[in-house]
C-alpha cells in the first residue's frame, strides 16, 4: 500500500507542479498583455497631447480672427466705397470724353 500511496502522492505532486506551471505561464501571458496595453495607452496619451496642442493653437487663431473680424469688415466696407467712387470718376471721365468728341 505504501508504493501505491507513494505513486499517488508522486502523481499529486506532479499535478500540483503542472498546475503551478500553467498558472505561471498564464500570469506571464497576462503580464505581457498588460505591458502591451500600457504601451498603447502611453501612445494614445502622446497622440492626445498632440491633438490638444493643435486644438489650443486653432482656438487661439480663431480668437485672433474673431478679434480682427470687425476691422476686416470695416476695411472691406471702405474698399467697397472706394471702388464705387472710382467707378463714378471713371464714368465721369468717359462721359466727359464722349461729350467732347475726342474719343
Amino acid at each position: 500500500m505504501t508504493t501505491t500511496s507513494n505513486t499517488g502522492i508522486q502523481q499529486l505532486k506532479e499535478l500540483i507542479k503542472d498546475s503551478f506551471n500553467q498558472l505561471d505561464r498564464k500570469i506571464d501571458n497576462l503580464t505581457n498583455k498588460v505591458d502591451d496595453l500600457t504601451n498603447k495607452v502611453n501612445t494614445i496619451d502622446k497622440r492626445l497631447a498632440v491633438v490638444e496642442s493643435k486644438v489650443d493653437s486653432t482656438e487661439k487663431r480663431l480668437n485672433t480672427l474673431e478679434g480682427k473680424l470687425p476691422d476686416i469688415s470695416e476695411k472691406f466696407g471702405e474698399l467697397k466705397n472706394w471702388r464705387q467712387i472710382a467707378f463714378i470718376i471713371i464714368a465721369a471721365v468717359v462721359g466727359w470724353f464722349a461729350r467732347s468728341g475726342k474719343m
